[in-house]
This record gives structure tokens, sequence and C-alpha cells, in this order.
């Protein structure tokens, strides 16, 4: 296939407008990533048995993962937290 030159390229200007105007409202962003070619076979098996596409099983798996770890983050937060309070409190009493 040939390559064309630059110089018959024409930026359109209205179009790329509009279509960064649709991109805007679009909540998903399409990314490329390496993923092991076991993991990749269960999530496709998993899909089957749900019914959904990999992407979206995919997407839940990640989205679930990224909660949990946030929460445990929180709930260490809190426990480092009250134990500091422990400590002080500890001190004072001696």
């Amino acid at each position: 296939m040939k390559q064309p030159k630059l110089s018959n390229l024409v930026l359109d200007k209205q179009g790329t407008k509009k279509m960064r105007t649709l991109m805007k409202n679009i909540s998903k962003v399409k990314i490329t990533i390496n993923i092991d070619a076991e993991t990749l076979e269960k999530i496709k098996s998993l899909s089957l048995k749900s019914g959904s596409s990999y992407q979206k099983l995919l997407n839940q798996i990640l989205k679930d993962g990224l909660n949990k770890k946030i929460e445990s983050e929180n709930r260490l937060n809190r426990i480092e937290k009250d134990l500091a309070e422990i400590k002080k409190n500890l001190k004072m009493a001696i």
C-alpha cells in the first residue's frame, strides 16, 4: 500500500472537534496490555460461562481488585491510627 504524502493530507478541524467532543463523553478508554496467555484463557472461559464479553469480565475483575485493595488500605490505615492512639494512651498512663 502506498503511503500518502504529508503535503496531500488535509486537516479536518470540524471533524477533529466533533471527535474530541464525542470522546470526552465516553467513559471507557482503549488500551493495550500484555497479559499471560493462561490468565487470558481463564478469563475467556469464565466469560463464556457468564455470557458476557471477556473485556467486560476483565474490567469487572480489575474494579473488584482495586476496590478490595482500597478497602484493605483503608482498614490498615484505621488499624495503624488506632494503634498509634493506644501507644499514646499507654505512654500517658505510665
